[in-house]
């Protein structure tokens, strides 16, 4: 059974990235249809009190969402961002930071398709109590590796997946990479969008040339470092692999990852953001 916990990192850079991207994908996609799908495979709890002891100890959204609060910008995606977060908190003052799950059934409809999985037993009952009135939202305590085999996948239906495992397990790289490379073909008509870590550039080069191996076409990579390359420190920023995005994402999302990293890097920080295909 895992034991990893995710409340020691909620609202932290990654986070914002991660979330800020997804709001993107889902807003774009519900301009275009009406009822859409959505997968989370690695859902965690839905949302986190910022007072929890379990934030307090690491106190990592104040390397992410605590910064956002106070940068002013005029990009309309992270304006929006912003909004949605408040909206969510039903205030201007952060009290809770949602999860990717709350984030996605404050952006979809009753009429959408939602599937959140989460394998540790105790995330996935806080999980499953913060979303019991809601009949169009299946809450899975199984691994979200699994999701292709459980779920029938309607090819012609709009969606996203979100693939976001804490990469703690020594496999989850690879189990990404499997999921995707043998599934694709079922999946190809939905946005999937992968996250992970940036701890060790050697190793992440690794995981993004295995999706090179695969010959999948037209993934985008979309990296945000806050920090310089250091092995000594456990995370210096994080990425998404985004397959099946319109094109005209790269555009329009690369100024908003640049505004976006001037507000969460180190002065320090050197190293450039990347949305670029891969090739």
């Amino acid at each position: 059974m895992p034991n990893y916990k995710h409340a020691y990192h909620a609202g932290n850079h990654a986070d914002v990235l991660k979330h800020v991207c997804l709001i993107y994908f889902i807003k774009s996609i519900k301009n275009s249809y009406n009822s859409i799908l959505y997968i989370d495979t690695h859902a965690g709890s839905g949302y986190y009190d910022l007072n929890n002891e379990y934030i307090q100890k690491n106190k990592e959204h104040q390397t992410g969402i605590e910064k956002m609060l106070s940068f002013t910008t005029n990009d309309p995606y992270l304006r929006f961002y912003l909004k949605t977060i408040n909206n969510i908190n039903k205030s201007n003052k952060l009290k809770f930071y949602p999860g990717s799950p709350k984030i996605i059934q404050y952006l979809t409809d009753k009429i959408d398709e939602l599937y959140f999985y989460e394998l540790h037993t105790n995330e996935f009952r806080l999980l499953k109590n913060k979303f019991l009135k809601n009949s169009n939202i299946k809450i899975i305590n199984e691994d979200g590796f699994k999701f292709p085999s459980k779920i029938k996948i309607k090819k012609q239906k709009k969606g996203i997946i979100l693939i976001d495992p804490s990469y703690e397990e020594k496999d989850d790289h690879e189990k990404v990479i499997n999921l995707i490379n043998k599934n694709y073909e079922q999946l190809e008509n939905k946005i999937i969008i992968i996250w992970y870590p940036m701890i060790n550039r050697s190793d992440t080069n690794d995981f993004i040339d295995g999706f090179k191996k695969t010959g999948i076409q037209n993934i985008l990579r979309i990296e945000m470092p806050i920090q310089n390359d250091n092995e000594e420190i456990n995370m210096t920023g994080s990425g998404l692999l985004v397959f099946n995005a319109h094109i005209k994402t790269k555009q329009s999302l690369r100024g908003t990852i640049i505004e976006l990293q001037k507000c969460l890097q180190l002065k320090e920080n050197k190293k450039k953001v990347i949305v670029n295909y891969l090739r």
